[in-house]
């Protein structure tokens, strides 16, 4: 979630294009802060080109507002400016609605956005006409004229979906039944009245626009602030609360439970089912093992909040099967998400679905958003998140609305909820399915220089864009990226296999290459990579071509070449280090060292063993090191009861610049951990054959020779 605090655990081919009378070259919005919303339109301001309607003090500023504009009458104030925007650091929002075209069907059904989040305030006059009325529970009448249909409050649960009134979503924070039995009118209600986040993230998805009059100063525009027909249902599942970090009780943070997000996609999906057009899920928010809290602590989150479950698992793989795509923030803690570090992979965005979008926040600079999370391999693409303009629940009158600035990858991914929803509005993009709108979106975005190492896709989310770029203009753009394994440089085992994807893609279609060939240098080795849904490849068709490579022995250096990067616009390249294993067959040992394969989870064919007895018994594994360097030295081992609790290892290892082997000794307890490479240190070995021992000295048992590994640390 946005730094209205913390962050909360918030789940939280060229396009046919038509104009109609909704398209204009420049659509016109008479809203009062529409100057300050640079996520839209990202400007350099200046003296002659600063809104008439600002402090006259402050028009020699270039930037937009930095935090909550003071609003008086049909006037407004700031107290601080940002730094001046870069030129089209932004979604081409303007550009965006004048190519939109919205789609016949709209009129008979209306495209809803879900919201897990803090719930909406749905009085809010910038948002009150985009938020979505229950057809299940709405009467079409208002007898009583005080603005709310009858149905909405009947007392009667209309839908019969467990729900009283839920007009506007639901509220899962509370429980559906009284204790009597009877259903809780709360439960029917996601109003946002304390956190404000929810509401926050509306403003960005959908306020609406051109909406100021005699009464109302008007305020600022959504995403999808010119089409009515999209409307935001909201389901209230987090707050604040005190018991989020185990170590640190007392502090209250913005948080959602599992189970209260759960009820949420369970709803939202049982609407979809019902006949409902949810066709996008904003999960402005998520939760990870660990939080970087102000950059001082990393605390363990309670389990309650913890979102890499079982079940969560299911209802992502529920939401892919029902085409619901789900667009969720990378997270602000300032790291990488990429599931290779667990304790930092943020849930829902780490989920590898091909219908959920993972969103990273800019600044307007173009930059990456200092607080915001990324991932090379796990996070899709950029929005704009630093400084952003949105709606914060009423508090006051109609006339006196509020208005905030804040930051986060949650608006980030708001805009790109936005930008979703527009696409299943729009006459040349509504048929598409939820993978084929993510391969748009990667397809179609403007590259980042401070993206390419931070996202798959290297680039800025764009509505609209000349020379064939832009969601809703793309034409014959190419995505072409590797995204497995996912690393550039890696440590594997001989005989180990190595997965590979690489991703293809031409604007929502996708590639049109028949296969892909990875080529291994240096023994020339050619692997076929399909996207034909056979053998490894799962899904035919989706533009993920799939294939595998077995490392061979020797210690060697390989470097697999998969083609053309689109993102770096160069060949990628995967360096693999083939670590150097030796057996205990082949070694060399002092003493009785008995084979065996009665104990399970050895490496190769056997393993051997030593008893207690005296005199001392000694094993050596010689492997041979091709290139100087650290090494980290791992050994292996089965498991039994009545091995030994300190086996002794010895490692023969140099200095770097200094030949003088030196003896290091390090204990295992071969007890436990059996079947596992367990590491025993890094060291420095010179070039040529070294030496790795273990003995029986002074053992509590029978002491046990397998395996060892040698592991090049980059």
């Amino acid at each position: 979630m946005s730094n209205l605090s913390f962050k909360p655990a918030i789940l939280l081919c060229p396009l046919f294009l038509s104009v109609s009378s909704f398209s204009q070259a420049n659509p016109i919005s008479n809203d009062l802060l529409r100057y300050e919303q640079w996520g839209l339109n990202n400007t350099v301001r200046t003296v002659a080109t600063s809104p008439s309607n600002i402090d006259p003090q402050n028009v020699s500023s270039t930037g937009t507002c930095a935090e909550k504009p003071d609003i008086v009458s049909n006037t407004y104030t700031c107290g601080s400016y940002t730094e001046a925007g870069v030129e089209d650091m932004d979604i081409n929002a303007i550009e965006g609605w004048a190519a939109f075209a919205p789609s016949p069907s709209l009129n008979q059904q209306e495209v809803v956005i879900a919201l897990i989040d803090t719930g909406i305030d749905y009085t809010h006059p910038d948002l009150a006409d985009k938020v979505w009325l229950n057809p299940g529970e709405a009467t079409g009448i208002d007898a009583d004229n005080n603005g709310i249909d009858d149905g909405c409050e009947d007392a009667i649960d209309g839908d019969n979906n467990g729900y009283l009134n839920d007009c506007h979503g639901i509220n899962t924070l509370v429980s559906r039944e009284n204790p009597d039995g009877s259903l809780n009118p709360e439960a029917g209600d996601p109003l946002d009245d304390e956190v404000g986040h929810g509401t926050n993230m509306s403003g960005v998805m959908g306020a609406i626009a051109n909406n100021a009059d005699a009464n109302y100063h008007g305020g600022l525009v959504g995403v999808t602030g010119f089409e009515p027909r999209i409307k935001i249902a909201a389901c209230k599942s987090a707050k604040l609360e005190s018991d989020v970090f185990p170590l640190i009780p007392g502090i209250s943070v913005p948080a959602a439970k599992e189970t209260a997000l759960v009820d949420c996609l369970w709803y939202f999906y049982n609407l979809q089912q019902a006949g409902v057009n949810v066709a996008v899920i904003n999960a402005s928010g998520g939760m990870s093992k660990h939080i970087n809290l102000g950059g001082l602590m990393y605390p363990l989150i309670a389990d309650d909040y913890l979102l890499n479950t079982p079940t969560m698992y299911m209802l992502a793989d529920l939401l892919e099967a029902a085409d619901i795509t789900v667009v969720a923030a990378s997270g602000n803690n300032s790291w990488s998400i990429d599931q290779v570090i667990d304790e930092r992979a943020y849930f829902p965005a780490a989920f590898e679905n091909p219908n959920i979008i993972a969103v990273a926040a800019s600044d307007n600079q173009g930059d990456l958003w200092a607080g915001s999370s990324y991932g090379r391999w796990s996070v899709d693409l950029v929005a704009p998140g630093d400084d952003i303009l949105s709606t914060n629940p009423s508090v006051f009158p109609e006339e006196s609305a509020d208005f905030i600035v804040s930051d986060g990858s949650s608006q980030a991914t708001a805009y790109v909820t936005g930008i979703v929803a527009l696409l299943k509005s729009h006459v040349g993009t509504e048929h598409l399915d939820s993978a084929s709108i993510r391969r748009l979106l990667m397809s179609s975005g403007k590259p980042l220089n401070s993206a390419i190492t931070k996202t798959v896709s290297g680039s800025l989310v764009r509505m609209a864009d000349s020379n064939g770029k832009g969601a809703l203009t793309c034409s014959d753009q190419v995505f072409r990226r590797r995204q497995a394994p996912k690393a550039d440089y890696m440590v594997a085992l001989p005989t180990s296999t190595v997965n590979l994807e690489v991703q293809s893609y031409n604007c929502a279609n996708p590639g049109n290459e028949t296969d892909i060939t990875v080529t291994v240098s240096p023994t020339g080795e050619e692997v076929t990579l399909y996207d034909d849904g056979l053998g490894q490849d799962e899904t035919a068709g989706d533009g993920v071509y799939s294939g595998s490579w077995v490392v061979p022995y020797g210690g060697t250096q390989f470097v697999l070449s998969s083609g053309y990067d689109s993102v770096l616009n160069s060949a990628d390249q995967l360096v693999i280090q083939a670590s150097i294993v030796q057996d205990n067959i082949g070694s060399e040992w002092v003493g009785k060292w008995w084979p065996s394969t009665y104990r399970s989870g050895f490496y190769g064919t056997n393993y051997r063993y030593a008893t207690v007895n005296q005199p001392e018994k000694i094993f050596t594994w010689s492997p041979t090191v091709n290139d100087a360097g650290y090494y980290e030295v791992y050994a292996r081992w089965p498991e039994g009861p009545n091995f030994a609790t300190n086996a002794t290892f010895r490692v023969h290892h140099q200095a770097p610049g200094n030949t003088t082997t030196v003896v290091s000794e390090i204990q295992q307890d071969q007890t436990t951990n059996g079947g596992q490479w367990m590491s025993l240190g890094t060291f420095w070995f010179e070039q040529g054959v070294q030496a790795v021992q273990i003995t029986n000295l002074n053992a509590d048992g029978t002491v046990v020779a397998d395996a060892i590994q040698l592991a090049p640390q980059p």
